[in-house]
C-alpha cells in the first residue's frame, strides 16, 4: 500500500516568503512581507530569522532581501543542467558518427 504524507503548512509559509523576496527588486521590511503574504507579523519574522540564520535571506538594517544561498543553489542547479546537456550532446555526437 502506498503511503501518503500530508504537507507541512509552515513549510509553505517559509517557501512563500523566499519566493516573494526573490521577486522583489530591492530590500523589503518584515511588515511589508507579512502584509503581502497575509500572515501574522510574528510568523513572518520567525521564518525570516530562520532564513537569515541559514543565509537564504540577508537582513540589511530593518529590511530583508534574498541571500547568498539562493544564488548559490540556482548556480549549482544551472551548472548541473549544463553538465547534463554536455553529456547528452556528447552521446548524440557519438551516435551520429
Amino acid at each position: 500500500m502506498k503511503k501518503t504524507y500530508a504537507p507541512v503548512q509552515s513549510d509553505y509559509k517559509f517557501i512563500d516568503i523566499i519566493e516573494f523576496l526573490h521577486q522583489q527588486t530591492g530590500p523589503i521590511s518584515g511588515t511589508q512581507i507579512a502584509k503581502a503574504l497575509d500572515m501574522p507579523y510574528g510568523t513572518a519574522l520567525c521564518h525570516l530569522q530562520s532564513a537569515v540564520d541559514r543565509r537564504w535571506v540577508r537582513r540589511v538594517g530593518e529590511v530583508y532581501e534574498s541571500g547568498p544561498r539562493i544564488s548559490g543553489m540556482y548556480a549549482g542547479y544551472l551548472q548541473g543542467l549544463k553538465d547534463r546537456k554536455a553529456g547528452i550532446e556528447s552521446e548524440i555526437t557519438k551516435l551520429e558518427v
